[in-house]
């Protein structure tokens, strides 16, 4: 798996979403993603995001361009378009997936006017 520089992926689209014209003093719904490589893996990690409180999302069984099912959740938040809260809620689901032999696989949010 290759390395990922999350704190200039995260910095990147915060600059696409404010270079397009989406508004810098509104919350943002933020949807981090998770993929495990099988249903029990991702079944307790899900009840352990619960325990802490997080908004999770139904399980989704999804087959990958090699074919293989792995299982995928998003944990969903919400916070200012800021790049030190963001990379900080990051490095938390980072770690946090890191415990829990979960891939992290990015996050994404939606334009608002």
């Amino acid at each position: 798996m290759e390395s990922v520089d999350w704190q200039e992926f995260s910095n990147d689209i915060i600059e696409q979403l404010i270079e397009d014209g989406s508004n810098t003093e509104a919350m943002y719904g933020i949807e981090h993603h998770f993929v495990a490589e099988n249903n029990e893996i991702a079944d307790k990690a899900q009840q352990e995001a619960f325990l802490k409180g997080w908004d999770v999302s139904e399980l989704e069984q999804v087959e990958t361009e090699d074919g293989l099912l792995v299982f995928c959740f998003d944990i969903d938040t919400e916070c200012p378009l800021d790049e030190v809260i963001i990379n900080e809620e990051v490095e938390e689901m980072v770690a946090y997936a890191e415990a829990n032999n979960l891939e992290y696989d990015g996050w994404g949010t939606h334009f608002e006017e």
